[in-house]
């Protein structure tokens, strides 16, 4: 089940009464799913100095009973939220400390919708003609999170699949979407969490026998990071050809590298895609893209602070896809970090401080949703890396409906959604 916050015009989205917060829910609908079951991962340690305010106690004796109400509800309403501030504050240092512990915390399960099992997707979305969609494959950060792959996002368009980004793990969600190849690659910025499986995918289209280069484009170093990239995985192409002779095709590993400064990048088959510069100082350049297929709109943001050239590019648009962080998460992992004490431990909060600085915070995301009236709104790259439980994703998008109407969705790994 995803955790979806409804638009204010269904009536009266979010309200404080004696420190609980009441929220209206949607139904989850058939489009905007899950395709890959949660699981239980093992708690914090006790040895680590984060665990002992990390709130893990509460997720796990709440798990049962919200798991029962999960199921209840999974066919009307998205998850329900925490009741009290005590409860919140618990969760929310929970997820401060599973960030800067790698990610590790006990988490309620996915619901899987319309009797889809693991691996499998709906026909639909692949056959031409299907419209335009979205396919999270990569919602988490750089820290390793076993839910969480780094940054990819697969859009469809018809019989169309194109990647932005390629970060760590992403190949695993991509078969979970039954894909072993996609029609063009593009880059935001080349920051490893966004490209470092690049050549994981390269491997995996000689297996699955590639017989044409993949098309690639990219802001200006595209050439230098990913054509260097696949120079460190030419030997491992010789042995593979020399092994395995005519079986393993001369282009399955090669790309064609196109550097682009922005505009239309691609035409094509009724698609259009679009280049735009975004703000993720000190890194530049730095671009989103927004495809248009069949009237219909995506936006990715990329990674990038509030950005009005971002808001400009995504007015109208049906599905806008931004990074996310919560500044107030981050906060309470900082505290920690600085009451537990220690060197490493100050390095790493001067650093998570140091995050906010060029990402968007989840306010400011509404905010872009808002002055560019966006359908919907979809939150990927989120920081901290939550944990797969909609109590904690509720908290993590508190604050953001009072400020954006529309519908807001918090990214998971497999989650499919319709413009």
């Amino acid at each position: 089940m995803t955790t979806i916050i409804p638009p204010s015009e269904s009536g009266g989205m979010e309200k404080r009464r004696g420190g609980q917060m009441d929220l209206r829910r949607l139904p989850s609908r058939p489009a905007d799913r899950v395709l890959r079951p949660g699981r239980f991962s093992p708690p914090l340690t006790s040895s680590h100095p984060l665990a002992l305010m990390s709130g893990d106690g509460f997720v796990r004796r709440g798990r049962k009973k919200e798991e029962r109400k999960m199921k209840r509800d999974s066919q009307r309403f998205g998850a329900h939220v925490p009741t009290s501030n005590r409860r919140s504050w618990l969760v929310s240092a929970g997820v401060a400390g599973a960030l800067w512990a790698g990610g590790r915390a006990v988490r309620s399960s996915a619901q899987l919708a319309l009797g889809l099992k693991p691996g499998m997707t709906s026909a639909r979305r692949f056959a031409p003609g299907g419209g335009l969609s979205v396919v999270l494959l990569g919602t988490g950060t750089p820290l390793v999170n076993p839910d969480r792959a780094c940054a990819a996002t697969l859009v469809i368009a018809g019989d169309k699949t194109f990647l932005v980004d390629t970060g760590r793990g992403f190949l695993t969600r991509l078969a979970d979407a039954g894909l072993r190849d996609v029609s063009l690659v593009l880059f935001t910025h080349y920051h490893s969490d966004h490209f470092g499986e690049f050549g994981e995918l390269m491997v995996t289209r000689g297996i699955a026998g590639a017989d044409r280069p993949l098309p690639v484009i990219g802001p200006a170093g595209v050439k230098e990071v990913i054509g260097s990239l696949l120079a460190a995985y030419s030997l491992d192409e010789r042995c593979r050809r020399a092994h395995h002779g005519g079986k393993w095709s001369e282009a399955a590993m090669r790309a064609e590298l196109m550097e682009k400064t922005g505009g239309v990048v691609y035409e094509a088959g009724g698609v259009k895609i679009t280049m735009f510069e975004v703000d993720h100082p000190p890194v530049t350049p730095a671009v989103g893209y927004r495809f248009d297929y069949q009237g219909k709109s995506v936006v990715v943001s990329g990674d990038t602070k509030k950005c009005e050239r971002l808001a400009a590019m995504a007015r109208g648009c049906d599905v806008l896809v931004h990074e996310a962080a919560s500044k107030s998460m981050t906060e309470t992992a900082v505290k920690l970090m600085r009451r537990a004490g220690g060197t490493d431990n100050e390095r790493m909060a001067t650093m998570a401080e140091e995050m906010l600085t060029y990402h968007t915070m989840t306010e400011e995301a509404a905010e872009v949703a808002a002055e560019a009236g966006v359908k919907k709104l979809v939150l990927t790259h989120l920081a901290p890396a939550l944990p797969e439980n909609p109590a904690v994703e509720r908290l993590f998008v508190a604050g953001m409906s009072a400020v954006y109407r529309g519908p807001i969705i918090v990214g998971r790994d497999g989650l499919d959604v319709k413009a």
